[in-house]
């Protein structure tokens, strides 16, 4: 199989790579007959019986750009040889192309794929952006990048002095290329770090301050889940009424008749005792009423607007004393996670951008190479492989220097940091009001 995307049509003067390429074969000795073009069939039937032919080996050779001869085509029982006469603009296609071959079913036990480039043409170019598409594309897959962000690498464009190196077939253009992508990833890394170092500087102010809190409400908390503990039988105080459970839904509805329907602004009424707490109801004007549990610390519950007789406020209350021990334990969670940030973000601040010093001396060399490239003095004297009269020699030089700089470096993928717990504010309003609406239904049952 032969791949070729370019001069899949004649010219205006009647060039055509495709008859060029067959007119060379059959000079070669291959009958014309053995020889075909993905064009000849233009029809589904007409293109089912060219791949018969190909797998049968009635047909030798066949030719077609990557669109008509990638996928579905089917052909690989015989093949031996494949040829990439130019390069695709994606490595997708490249994949697409050398799958028609290294397939399962071809009987062959030896393949030859063979990529054609063309010194001091375009291709070199070509074959360099498939390669850092690929890299890209490999370094998104496995997650194994540092770069947080990236741009649309089809996107680029080559400046004057490129175009002209590469056709006049200077392999430093390149090196070039590499030491750009090299210094964008080195760029991102900067600001990355000068992210990490705000957002240090940040957190350093705010999380003893969210330690504090959380601390002194694990303390609270912990002693209201004792005394909670400590009451597990107790009687309901309604007001200074003390009575049973079963006496406390009628005792309870008595007293909630008394409360107004409607407010203006937030009330807090206080209904008496449950389990050594102080329990009441939350009124608010536009917003379901909330039951409270109150020792050291409050803690609410939501009921429906429509439905908050004395059952439903028990019910919560019954919900809220059984939680003290989750939330002890989610505090606890919350606060060694707040402490360890504390810890990592000590350790981060005020720590220098490692690469630095690489980033300054490749900007420096890759300047000197794009002056060469582009045919002006150097601007930097004392700095090695000084321009000479030959200034193509002077570029080989300056990329060598890249090079050698490049693989005298490496850079690193930076740590991950210990995810930050989402607080109440930063939660989904959506969450908030799915648990809301779950809370109002366990009340209603």
């Amino acid at each position: 199989m032969i791949f070729c995307d370019m001069g899949v049509h004649p010219t205006a003067w009647g060039y055509c790579v495709y008859e060029d390429v067959i007119n060379k074969l059959v000079a070669c000795g291959i009958p014309r007959t053995e020889i075909a073009t993905i064009g000849d069939a233009d029809t589904d039937a007409k293109k089912q019986s060219l791949f018969e032919r190909v797998r049968s080996g009635q047909v030798r050779v066949l030719i077609g750009s990557t669109q008509k001869m990638g996928t579905g085509t089917n052909v690989q029982k015989r093949l031996v040889a494949l040829h990439h006469l130019d390069a695709p603009w994606k490595p997708a296609e490249v994949e697409q192309r050398e799958g028609r071959i290294l397939r399962q079913g071809n009987e062959n036990e030896e393949l030859a794929i063979y990529r054609y480039v063309t010194e001091g043409s375009f291709d070199a170019y070509m074959w360099q952006a498939l390669e850092t598409k690929a890299k890209f594309i490999g370094q998104v897959m496995t997650g194994k990048s540092a770069v947080r962000t990236a741009e649309d690498i089809s996107g680029q464009e080559l400046s004057y002095a490129e175009v002209k190196a590469i056709a006049s077939g200077n392999p430093a253009v390149l090196t070039l290329a590499e030491a750009d992508a090299e210094l964008k990833r080195l760029s991102i890394l900067r600001k990355n770090h000068a992210d990490e170092q705000y957002l240090a500087r940040r957190n350093l102010r705010d999380l003893p301050q969210t330690i504090t809190a959380l601390s002194e409400r694990l303390g609270s908390t912990t002693r209201d889940a004792a005394c909670i503990a400590a009451h597990p039988d107790d009687l309901v105080t309604i007001d200074d009424w003390t009575v049973s459970r079963n006496d406390a839904v009628e005792t309870l509805g008595s007293r909630l008749h008394r409360l107004p329907h409607f407010v203006s602004d937030k009330q807090r009424f206080s209904l008496g005792h449950y389990r050594g707490l102080q329990f009441g109801l939350i009124l608010h004007p536009n917003w379901p009423p909330e039951v409270y549990l109150q020792g050291a610390a409050t803690r609410t519950a939501t009921l429906s607007r429509e439905h908050h007789g004395p059952r439903a406020v028990l019910n919560a209350l019954g919900r809220l004393a059984e939680s003290y021990a989750s939330d002890c334990d989610r505090i606890r969670k919350d606060l060694g996670i707040a402490e360890a940030q504390l810890r990592d973000y000590q350790d981060r601040f005020g720590k220098p951008f490692v690469h630095e010093s690489y980033l300054s001396e490749l900007t420096a060399i890759r300047d000197k190479l794009k002056s060469c490239l582009a045919g002006l003095p150097a601007r930097q004297a004392g700095t090695p492989a000084e321009l000479t009269a030959d200034g193509q020699s002077s570029a080989s030089d300056v990329a060598q220097q890249i090079k050698n700089l490049k693989s005298a470096h490496t850079i690193d993928a930076a740590p991950e940091r210990i995810s930050k717990a989402s607080s109440s504010a930063e939660e989904p309003v959506t969450t908030r009001i799915r648990r809301r609406m779950e809370t109002v239904l366990e009340s209603d049952t």
